[in-house]
């Protein structure tokens, strides 16, 4: 499987009370149909991870892969629509980094590899 397009969203929140009341409501906003319409519009992995070492600090990070950069504008346009009406829900600050992969190294390889096109539609 070839990722084209990485986003990381950061998800900074007031306090571990606001953090822990995300992740209790996190499977009722992304639900299963949800994430099945994403992964048929090119929606390869979504990964939340708890980021620890900003001590004092509440921080989700969430890994995002695509497709392609087609794919992610597309999955955009659904999780405005379904995702969006949630997040004031919630004490928090989104920040949101997106790129294409450089170098990609995965488990199943032995070295670091680049990407065999490395030219994207923006």
């Amino acid at each position: 499987m070839n990722t084209s397009c990485v986003n990381f969203t950061e998800l900074r929140f007031t306090s571990e009370r606001e953090l822990r009341r995300y992740l209790e409501n996190v499977e009722a906003i992304w639900t299963p149909e949800l994430m099945r319409e994403l992964a048929g519009l090119g929606l390869q992995r979504k990964s939340i991870t708890r980021i620890w070492n900003h001590a004092d600090q509440f921080k989700l990070g969430i890994l995002w892969e695509y497709e392609t950069p087609k794919a992610f504008q597309n999955c955009q346009k659904v999780i405005s629509k379904h995702i969006r009406p949630h997040a004031h829900k919630f004490e928090m600050v989104a920040r949101s980094f997106r790129g294409v992969p450089v170098l990609d190294w995965r488990g199943d390889q032995s070295e670091f590899t680049k990407p065999a096109d490395t030219s994207h539609e923006k």
